[in-house]
């Protein structure tokens, strides 16, 4: 009995209307930024006068096909997270035969790395335009924190403020009876009753217009677990365009930053797997649609950035291909570039299960964390319990 009402919990679970939210925003997310990559190397092939075969919504079986322009086949099959395009005569080796003017290998190597380019080069566009219209009607976040209101932003489980019963969305107005009318003068109070190594602080907040005052005590931390509430400032449409460039920069270089400082200090970079990726898009599709989409502008870019690394079988790998040809004037031969593509395969394998294995960790690690917690908790609660009889 209680095996069938664990199965039946799992099917409410699914079909909750949660779940198919997470599920929708996760199919959103991944497929406008797979689409729109792909999209890039379609705009290019037509640009360049490469004559495409097929342009392909999703992956798996085949639902729907259409003849467009040019003969170009357009394809909707059934597994909405992915796509490809298939230009005419796509082939990097040298022993290719050519049969006519507008495949892709009759191209000059120059025009065959803009091709294989642009899907990265799109993904960027994406990026750029998303976070062009979150910054321009959501505004910058403001850093100084004499201007930020005390609003709890969030409140980390585990941590003496939730212990408390702190809420995200309360507002602090004291501490240890000092008004704290910004940000800075909560800080610069915690900060002050850590030196003084005092083991509880009296918190006064307000709630839906109520204000409450409690004891929070310390844990060995000496954090109470409590995030701000970003507050926001609204700026003008060219500000705006710098903003979004300069996000497509930042998180590009702070990326390439934290990965060559992990490599220079021999530690396994933190990465995302499938598996991480799909909690955090599924997570963030219930955090409003300004952090749902600036969330799909972030992957947009480390799908681009990733697609340009110069690793055999991604489109950096061709393009350092094509580079060569254009200096030595000579393409790669079929067995070179098969043997190249075969490491390319392995490392992105390696990559694949390597950031999996990360993914179950952190699941791993929060789950043990959240069974700690609660076995405190009762522990705490069995204390009270004892020491009330």
């Amino acid at each position: 009995m209680a095996f069938l009402n664990l199965i039946w919990a799992k099917i409410i679970w699914l079909f909750s209307w949660h779940t198919l939210v997470s599920i929708f925003g996760i199919v959103f997310a991944l497929g406008l930024v797979v689409i729109v990559h792909e999209w890039g190397h379609f705009i290019a092939c037509r640009l360049l006068g490469i004559r495409v075969e097929e342009f392909s919504i999703g992956f798996g079986k085949l639902l729907k096909q259409w003849k467009g322009k040019k003969e170009t086949l357009f394809s909707l099959r059934a597994i909405p997270l992915g796509g490809y395009v298939k230009p005419a005569g796509e082939a990097y080796f040298r022993e290719v035969e050519i049969k006519s003017d507008d495949e892709f290998a009759a191209k000059p190597w120059w025009a065959r790395s803009i091709m294989v380019f642009a899907g990265a080069g799109m993904n960027y566009v994406l990026a750029f335009i998303i976070f062009f219209f979150v910054i321009l009607f959501m505004g910058m976040p403001v850093n100084d924190p004499t201007k930020v209101p005390t609003v709890l932003g969030e409140v980390k489980d585990g941590y003496p403020a939730a212990t408390a019963g702190l809420l995200a969305g309360d507002k602090i107005t004291s501490i240890n009876g000092n008004v704290t009318n910004n940000w800075k003068d909560l800080l610069t109070t915690l900060d002050k009753a850590n030196k003084e190594n005092l083991p509880e602080v009296t918190v006064t907040y307000e709630r839906d217009g109520k204000a409450t005052t409690l004891p929070i005590t310390f844990d060995e931390t000496k954090k109470l677990g409590i995030v701000v509430e970003p507050t926001y400032e609204k700026i003008g449409v060219f500000k705006s365009v710098g903003m979004a460039a300069y996000q497509c920069y930042y998180w590009t270089a702070l990326s390439l930053k934290t990965i060559a400082e992990k490599i220079y200090h021999r530690e396994a970079p933190d990465m995302a797997g499938p598996i991480g990726i799909f909690e955090l898009v599924g997570k963030g599709v219930h955090n409003g649609a300004e952090d749902y989409f600036f969330l799909i502008a972030l992957i947009s870019v480390a799908i681009g950035m990733f697609n340009l690394f110069p690793i055999p079988i991604l489109d950096g790998g061709h393009i350092v291909f094509f580079i060569i040809e254009g200096i030595t004037g000579k393409r790669p031969t079929e067995k070179v570039l098969n043997n190249a593509c075969g490491v390319g395969a392995v490392i992105l394998i390696g990559l694949v299960l390597f950031a999996t294995y990360q993914d179950i960790g952190r699941l791993k690690k929060r789950g043990t964390d959240k069974a700690a917690i609660t076995e405190t908790q009762t522990q705490d609660t069995q204390q009270t319990e004892v020491a009330n009889d």
